[in-house]
């Protein structure tokens, strides 16, 4: 998902290279001195040594700065790209995994904001352990050679544990994937679990409680199995300095002269060489994370192709729709078929009304998401205006909008068109009989807390107020008063019809099945009855229910 371009890598090496250098001359120095080198206790070179030591603090200041913009930048730029490809995610992808997935997607992502502090951190501790080494074999290579061997030993010990972890990482990120679903159902279902006790106990006795007991026990031991080999870390480089001290002079591999050189040396490597095992645990939450975001990306059939949307788009004036053939199968999370729609075969003309009719689990609510393009046909076709080459999920789209069951009013406005100074809007106000519940045009105003009849009624405002020559309705008069919805079908539709909308709605108000043009229903899936309202007033509702 995040990556580092060759253009990075090398200001990155151009600032860890010099930074490595300069450190190592701070050190070369001090050895110097405390040897009693002549050459280094010069006057002067109290002027050459904080020098170079301010000139690396300045360094460091300038490229930590950068550094930390470049890692905020490419987060936040691959949060929104991430978000862009939520957005073409299929909404059947959706409702299989839940939405507790991109929760975690979102976390994972954040990981990365490390990454170029990781790598730079591990370039530069790279090299200066690289300098100490070859400094430390100018002084002695049987030395050098054992003291690397015992640090190596410290470093295999301590990247095989590490690299076991990995697993219990992402066994505890699937678990905070159960715990995100647990705490939707809380929020969601608030209002059913205050009525009913059992069902408070049982979510935190079976569910939450066990959930976050277990994450609490796993969390605990990662971070002390971390915590455990960094100070295996520290105590072996005591072990490594104990060697310098006692071991190698004795056996005479290291004359006593250059003992000091060793553990000076020693000293100023410990610290790249923790910044290196420390930093382990970062690349193996890196491979946790990206292994996830990768089998995310795979779950929610999202292409790593950027999806272009044209900014002058060919006006499309709407004449028919033709379903052929169309069928779409349900699959559930092991791919096995639960249920099916089709196959159909329906031509919609423009201006019909249209009523969508069945029992529940019919097939209706699925028909509309595969009319509105939300889900794609396993086989068929959808032909808009006798054209083969128009795109279902652009063209079609662009043609149609939708109220649907659960309808929802955003909390910002994200459509073209304005509120405030539209007297469009002050007039459908009027006609949805709103205007004395929002009383002005102001945007907060339009997106409160409303009932759910009324949030419909400001749902049909934003959805006619997008000028789309086709309404879906998905049991839109169901949460209405009947005073209203006998206004809604009597006056409100005919008023639409006569603008040129084109209406299908599904509905099971058969008190109003005459006012419609054609009414459709489903049963298991398939349309058993197409229904002409004008030559079949009489006997509509018979005909339809038997």
């Amino acid at each position: 998902m995040l990556k580092l371009k060759p253009k990075d890598i090398v200001l990155l090496l151009l600032y860890a290279i010099p930074n490595t250098i300069l450190s190592f001359a701070i050190i070369y120095i001090i050895n110097n001195v405390l040897s009693g080198n002549e050459q280094f206790l010069k006057d002067y070179m109290i002027i050459v040594f904080l020098s170079i030591v301010g000139y690396t603090y300045l360094l460091n200041i300038v490229f930590q700065k950068g550094l930390n913009k470049y890692a905020f930048e490419i987060l936040y730029k691959n949060e929104k790209n991430l978000f862009n490809q939520i957005l073409r995610a299929p909404l059947a992808t959706l409702e299989k995994f839940g939405t507790q997935r991109f929760y975690t997607a979102m976390e994972d992502l954040r990981i990365f904001s490390n990454l170029p502090y990781t790598v730079t951190h591990t370039v530069s501790s790279l090299l200066m352990l690289v300098l100490g080494v070859v400094y430390m074999f100018t002084l002695s290579a049987v030395s050098a050679g054992i003291v690397l061997a015992l640090i190596v030993l410290v470093a295999i010990c301590y990247f095989i544990v590490m690299n076991s972890m990995s697993n219990q990482v992402g066994k505890l990120r699937k678990m905070n994937e159960h715990y995100y679903k647990y705490v939707n159902d809380l929020i969601l279902g608030f209002k059913e679990l205050k009525l009913s006790v059992s069902r408070r106990k049982n979510i935190m006795r079976d569910y939450l409680g066990p959930n976050r007991d277990s994450s609490e026990k796993l969390d605990f031991n990662i971070n002390y199995v971390f915590l455990s080999i960094n100070m295996v870390s520290q105590y072996g480089l005591y072990v490594v300095i104990a060697a310098i001290l006692f071991g190698l002079p004795a056996l005479g591999f290291l004359e006593r002269a250059d003992v000091i050189a060793y553990v000076v040396v020693i000293l100023f490597i410990s610290g790249p060489i923790n910044n290196l095992i420390n930093l382990q645990q970062m690349y193996t939450r890196f491979m946790v994370a990206n292994k996830r975001i990768k089998t995310f990306m795979e779950d929610f059939q999202i292409s790593d192709e950027v999806e272009v949307l044209a900014e002058n788009k060919e006006d499309h004036k709407f004449h028919s729709l033709q379903f052929k053939n169309i069928s779409f199968d349900y699959e559930n999370e092991n791919d096995e078929k639960t249920f099916a729609l089709g196959p159909i075969d329906l031509t919609i003309n423009q201006g019909e009304v249209l009523f969508i009719v069945g029992g529940n689990g019919s097939g209706k609510s699925t028909f509309i998401n595969v009319l509105t393009g939300l889900y794609t046909p396993t086989k068929g076709r959808v032909v808009l205006n006798d054209n083969m080459d128009l795109n279902i999920k652009n063209d079609l789209q662009d043609s149609m909008t939708a109220i649907f069951t659960n309808n929802h009013i955003f909390s910002h406005n994200y459509d073209d068109y304005q509120l405030e100074g539209n007297d469009e809007y002050k007039e459908l106000l009027k006609t949805m009989q709103l205007d004395q519940v929002v009383t002005d045009d102001k945007e907060e105003s339009a997106r409160r807390k409303f009932s759910k009849g009324q949030s419909k009624r400001m749902s049909m405002i934003f959805a006619l107020l997008e000028k789309k020559p086709i309404l879906i309705l998905d049991e839109w008069a169901a949460d209405q008063d009947p005073y209203f919805r006998k206004y809604f079908y009597e006056e409100l539709i005919p008023k639409l019809r006569a603008e040129g909308k084109t209406i299908i709605a599904v509905t099971h108000d058969d008190a109003y099945f005459h006012l419609a043009d054609r009414i459709i229903k489903f049963d298991y899936g398939k349309i058993v009855k197409d229904v002409n309202v004008i030559n079949n007033k009489e006997e509509l509702a018979e005909n339809l229910w038997a």
